[in-house]
């Protein structure tokens, strides 16, 4: 084989692997954290803010997980008359599954947030909730 011919299928070569990186790249799905992104990050002093007044409560939200539920247990916090908030389950895999849902205790302090809403895979639950005029935040790592 001639030098011309081992050039041109080196070049030949380079081409194709430079075109299947581009389709392999512009069809592969990248979702952001979130919408708007870069707003939560020009006001992330809030939610430093937020989680140290969570890690400051003796007693914080909790959860358990169970074979048909995710069970928050509310009971522990001292709600006040403006306590509301809100729960994401958010997908790091796939922006279309993240679920968020409304903060609402029954009678014994619990939220039930059934799993069949959620399909099998790790979320990361991110609370938020405001009480007595002050901002919380806590965030944990839950396999469904």
């Amino acid at each position: 084989m001639s030098w011309g011919i081992r050039i041109t299928l080196v070049y030949v070569g380079f081409v194709i692997l430079i075109v299947s990186m581009v389709v392999i790249s512009s069809t592969s799905k990248s979702d952001l954290v979130a919408k708007d992104y870069y707003a939560q990050e020009l006001n992330y002093q809030q939610r430093i803010e937020a989680i140290s007044n969570e890690q400051a409560l003796v007693k914080s939200i909790s959860h358990e997980l169970n074979s048909d539920a995710l069970i928050l247990d509310l009971s522990q916090i001292d709600a006040g008359v403006d306590f509301q908030g809100e729960v994401l389950l958010y997908r790091p895999s796939d922006a279309s599954k993240d679920v968020k849902i409304k903060l609402a205790a029954d009678t014994n302090g619990k939220q039930r947030i059934d799993k069949s809403k959620l399909s099998k895979g790790i979320y990361k639950m991110c609370v938020t909730w405001t009480n007595n005029k002050r901002q919380f935040y806590k965030e944990e790592t839950i396999f469904i």
